[in-house]
């Protein structure tokens, strides 16, 4: 199924998670275009209160542009995981929420 036209009705999932779709479409020809076109159909398809989560390798400024279109009214929350850590296995040594 091609993303950027989801087979689905308005409103069909509580979650939509993209695992680096955003990061293989910004690849290829046309991807700004590709991106807008997927992130519409994501919002369309997520029920009232959705969440899409996005799992990239792009750093947070390079991909938040693409959420904060005029067409789209995602609330944002950006999570980072850092590469190089201290050793110490807590959750909050490794997991960064980023200020929007």
């Amino acid at each position: 199924m091609d993303v950027r036209d989801l087979k689905y009705e308005d409103g069909f999932f509580d979650i939509a998670i993209d695992k680096s779709t955003i990061d293989a479409l910004l690849c290829g020809e046309h991807s700004f275009i590709n991106v807008a076109m997927m992130t519409k159909e994501v919002q369309r398809v997520l029920k009232e209160g959705g969440i899409y989560m996005i799992i990239s390798y792009g750093q947070p400024e390079n991909r938040i542009f693409h959420l904060e279109r005029e067409h789209l009214a995602f609330d944002l929350s950006v999570y980072t995981i850092k590469k190089d850590y201290t050793g110490d296995d807590s959750e909050a040594s490794r997991i960064e929420k980023v200020r929007l």
